[in-house]
């Protein structure tokens, strides 16, 4: 690669030439890849947790969000628009209102004041946000840091905001980092959104691939949790896991559709365990 350089200023008492070589070869970028997991155990539990955690935060009600964060969590968000294709800030006027884009401002207490911190505050804030639907068909992730103790990754995909017409869709990059709690789930500690305009690209593709499925792969199974279930609906521990199982491991949930299902008796009674009275 060269660059042509019109009437170059003398260096150090000596004229330099008007054409500087820099001794790289034009190439054609690598295509980008999918997403990135060092094994098969950590993609299937990622999948999972963005399966509950979208299927949670597109839902009716967000407040179900506060069972993904830490007490100490932190949360903000930045739009940023392409050069000339501006995002239309009327129709994203809570997205703007919210915007913590440090190259808008020098302020350290604006900056600070648009940065959320705990749980409740987090969550509160993201109930404000218009209502969405991801295209979980779109994730690519990037699994950047993991261990016993932290696990971080980005998520980047597209989204609608509902109730408007298709050129809604907008793009997004989220950063995750979080660490699991005592009953091996992982709750997010820091949560950045970054928010953009799709490109054609994106639009086009957008909504027309199939979302992943989070159980294709074995993942480890929570037996504290299919323990506690287990006390709860008084069923054996193969019967509790499947319901667990079957509500993408939401203690809360798999507990009203067992209670749904025992009142109106569709349970067989094999699925319970036998009393000591009737033990022989």
């Amino acid at each position: 690669m060269s660059k042509r350089i019109a009437n170059p200023p003398p260096l150090d008492g000596h004229n330099l030439h008007s054409t500087i070589n820099f001794g790289v070869v034009p190439t054609t970028p690598p295509p980008c890849k999918g997403s990135f997991f060092p094994a098969d155990d950590i993609k299937a539990f990622i999948l999972r947790f963005l399966h509950q955690y979208y299927s949670c935060y597109d839902g009716k009600d967000r407040q179900e969000l506060l069972h993904f964060y830490h007490n100490d969590a932190c949360c903000s968000l930045v739009v940023r628009g392409q050069p000339g294709h501006r995002l239309p800030r009327g129709r994203h006027i809570q997205y703007f209102n919210n915007n913590r884009n440090l190259r808008r401002f020098s302020d350290p207490e604006l900056r600070n004041k648009l940065l959320r911190h705990k749980r409740v505050n987090v969550v509160s804030f993201l109930d404000e946000l218009p209502s969405t639907q991801h295209d979980l068909g779109s994730l690519v992730v990037d699994l950047t840091a993991h261990s016993d103790m932290m696990l971080s990754f980005v998520v980047n995909g597209v989204f609608k905001i509902e109730r408007q017409s298709d050129d809604s869709i907008l793009a997004f990059t989220r950063v995750f980092l979080g660490v699991p709690d005592t009953d091996g789930r992982f709750l997010i500690v820091n949560d950045q959104q970054f928010i953009r305009n799709a490109t054609t690209g994106e639009i086009q593709k957008a909504f027309s691939a199939p979302a992943p499925t989070p159980f294709s792969w074995p993942v480890p199974v929570p037996k504290d949790m299919v323990q506690e279930f287990t006390k709860f609906s008084g069923m054996k521990g193969d019967w509790s896991q499947k319901c667990l199982e079957d509500n993408s491991w939401d203690f809360k949930q798999a507990s009203k559709m067992f209670m749904k299902l025992k009142a109106e008796g569709t349970i067989p009674e094999v699925a319970f365990m036998k009393s000591l009275s009737t033990t022989v």
